[in-house]
C-alpha cells in the first residue's frame, strides 16, 4: 500500500515538473497576437482563402482551399492548425519555415477568431 502511495506521488511530481519545465515554453502554451494575425492572414492567405476565410476566390476555388468557417474546419484544434500553417497540406503550401513560430501562432489566434465568425462577415 506504501508502496502504491509513494509511486503515486512520484508520478505526480513528474508531472509537475514536466510541465514547470515544459509548460511555458512550449508552442502549445503559447497564445497568439490575433491583430497581428490578421495582418499575416491579409498578406499571405486571403488570395485562397479569401478576406472573410470562406475561400470564395478564384484561386481558393482552382486550388480546392478550405472554407474556414466550414464544419471541418471548426472541429480542427489549434495543434492541427499550427501543423497545416507550419507543413501545409494538400494544394496549401508550408509556411512555417518563412514565418517562424511567432507569427505562427498570430496566425492560429486570427483564424480562430475568423472563424467564429459567419461567411461573409465583414472583418473589424
Amino acid at each position: 500500500m506504501e508502496t502504491t502511495i509513494m509511486r503515486c506521488k512520484l508520478g505526480v511530481i513528474a508531472l509537475l515538473s514536466l510541465f514547470l519545465f515544459v509548460g511555458p515554453h512550449s508552442a502549445f502554451a503559447q497564445k497568439g497576437d490575433p491583430a497581428a494575425g490578421q495582418k499575416l492572414f491579409d498578406q499571405n492567405c486571403s488570395k485562397c482563402h479569401g478576406p472573410d476565410g470562406s475561400a470564395n476566390t478564384a484561386i481558393g476555388k482552382a486550388v480546392g482551399a478550405k472554407d474556414l468557417h466550414s464544419p471541418e474546419a471548426q472541429k480542427l484544434t489549434e495543434t492541427e492548425v499550427r501543423a497545416q500553417i507550419e507543413k501545409g497540406k494538400g494544394n496549401m503550401p508550408p509556411f512555417g519555415d518563412a514565418l517562424g513560430k511567432d507569427k505562427v501562432n498570430d496566425l492560429v489566434a486570427y483564424v480562430r477568431e475568423l472563424s467564429k465568425k459567419p461567411a461573409g462577415a465583414k472583418k473589424p
